[in-house]
């Protein structure tokens, strides 16, 4: 009986680039990534931002963590704020992680076109697949991020439907279960 061909079509030790910016974009645009929505709110007003780079640290304490291009305003509003909300978002939500990716958007502006509750912490959106409550546990600097570790002292439940991911630099949906 034959050998079956390698199901990997890769060669037994593959080429390796030089580890840029770009080869690592590159690298991992193969691999799907949570879409979030982190608010916060300041003396100087709300602020939010769309994030792909977030994840899970630990359960016990519950720790979440974003990481956060250095000099944008999220940046700025995260270093001075006392809580901040990371809104897991839908598949049906990919505009509001388009309009929250433009940079320099006045935050009320930001939170306008979107259904929202404001008052006693972080400004919330309405109707993402849950909210993760956090006050700010540490943060970092990483290369040009600074990562932000929050201990999530409460979970808004949402609606159970599918996620949006971000995979090869568009939003999609979750696939077949294999």
């Amino acid at each position: 009986m034959p050998t079956p061909p390698p199901t990997d079509l890769a060669p037994e030790r593959p080429a390796a680039v030089p580890a840029t910016g770009a080869a690592l974009r590159h690298a991992l645009r193969d691999l799907p990534s949570p879409v979030v929505v982190v608010t916060t709110e300041t003396e100087t007003g709300p602020r939010g931002a769309t994030i792909g780079s977030f994840t899970s640290v630990s359960l016990d304490p519950p720790l979440v963590s974003v990481n956060v291009t250095h000099g944008t305003q999220l940046h700025d509003a995260l270093t001075e704020a006392d809580t901040w909300a990371v809104h897991l978002l839908a598949a049906d939500q990919a505009e509001i992680a388009s309009h929250f990716a433009v940079p320099d958007v006045n935050g009320e502006d930001q939170l306008a076109p979107f259904g929202h509750v404001r008052g006693g912490g972080p400004p919330l959106l309405r109707g993402s697949l849950g909210v993760l409550l956090c006050r700010p546990h540490a943060h970092f600097e990483a290369g040009d991020h600074t990562v932000f570790v929050g201990a999530v002292t409460h979970v808004i439940e949402g609606a159970g439907r599918d996620p949006l991911l971000y995979y090869r630099q568009s939003y999609r949906a979750i696939g077949n279960e294999v």
